[in-house]
């Protein structure tokens, strides 16, 4: 009863006059977490200004900022910002005392750092009626998409945007490589023959609704979101030996030197909270890490018919080893090998 307590406490405790500066991605991303997240926190006195920008942007506003106030008090990290900014000194212990919501879900705190917030869920995403008019074979494997019926009809990620990498790896993988020896993903990846090469999940999206795209390693999510849109989708969590499908996590983190610290582990407990992780999630498409609000929508038909959310299922994805991630030298050797 004392830890309900005090569990109940913290989420009541009161905020007023402080203004909590969030950086996030932005557009409807950003709205979503203003309308399950953030407004609960306003409700309780904190005035929050968001900062859009993808994680790496953010950072480097931290960066430039170094030895000044900071200009952001907590954020979304993306796994290779985590452990840049772990390494480098630019996050706060997290408060595990202040955020009790953790206990409800299936993550710890990692490097007692950052905690994950969401799964993204990656994989292939397909055009099912065109698929269907086309007579195309379903791919198991990414390395399935090398067969020349997919030639010019996929996409495949460049190296800035977030699916690139769990995609290379898989590729990499199959081909006797590794998260530190991506090279053998590369040279399978334009065996694809891909249309080309996407940065924008925007540009994407518009091209396969127009079915010049009809599938492209990409992440349920966005299946999701064209599905909501009227589009015929459909999801495959790749396989790769015993494993089935591919999850990353995104983080969040308090940037080192904040003065509203624990204003900023109120933020991260309401993210963790079962009814914000479930309303995030159906707009959204991303996979909750709180257990119960997994439970609540494997029961959704639309939501798990695009992602794995049984325990028994997650078991069995795989996950990139970012610490074998040469970040600077992965992205050189992607780009002699696409433009040679």
């Amino acid at each position: 009863m004392l830890g309900a307590r005090r569990a109940s406490a913290q989420d009541q405790k009161r905020f007023d006059n402080v203004t909590l500066r969030v950086g996030v991605f932005g557009g409807g991303w950003k709205d979503a977490i203003q309308s399950f997240v953030g407004s609960k926190l306003e409700a309780r006195g904190v005035k929050i200004e968001y900062v859009p920008g993808n994680p790496a942007d953010n950072f480097a506003k931290i960066v430039a900022a170094r030895g000044a106030a900071v200009p952001i008090d907590v954020m979304e990290i993306s796994p290779a910002e985590r452990i840049a900014m772990t390494r480098n000194g630019f996050l706060e212990d997290l408060p595990e005392a202040h955020i009790p919501n953790l206990k409800k879900t299936s993550v710890s705190i990692t490097e007692g750092k950052a905690v994950a917030y969401h799964m993204v869920q990656n994989g292939i995403v397909y055009r099912a009626d065109r698929f269907e008019a086309d007579k195309l074979p379903l791919p198991k494997t990414l390395m399935d998409l090398q067969n020349s019926v997919y030639a010019n009809k996929l996409a495949f990620p460049d190296v800035v945007n977030p699916q690139h990498w769990p995609a290379v790896t898989l590729l990499a993988l199959a081909n006797g490589g590794s998260e530190s020896n991506p090279e053998p993903g590369f040279a399978a990846a334009k065996k694809m023959r891909p249309l080309y090469y996407y940065s924008a999940a925007v540009e994407l999206a518009q091209k396969m609704s127009l079915g010049d795209i009809v599938a492209a390693p990409w992440h349920a999510g966005m299946a999701l979101r064209l599905a909501n849109a009227g589009q015929k989708m459909g999801m495959i969590h790749p396989t790769l030996g015993d494993k089935r499908g591919e999850i990353e996590f995104n983080y969040l983190g308090i940037v080192k030197g904040t003065k509203n610290a624990e204003a900023a582990a109120a933020f991260i407990n309401q993210f963790l909270d079962t009814e914000s992780q479930v309303n995030f999630a159906k707009p959204m498409g991303v996979a909750p890490v709180n257990i119960e609000a997994r439970r609540q929508l494997a029961s959704d038909p639309v939501i798990s018919k695009f992602m794995l959310l049984s325990e028994e299922d997650l078991a069995k994805t795989y996950t990139m080893d970012w610490n074998k991630v040469n970040v600077e030298k992965w992205r050189a050797s992607w780009l002699r090998t696409i433009n040679g």
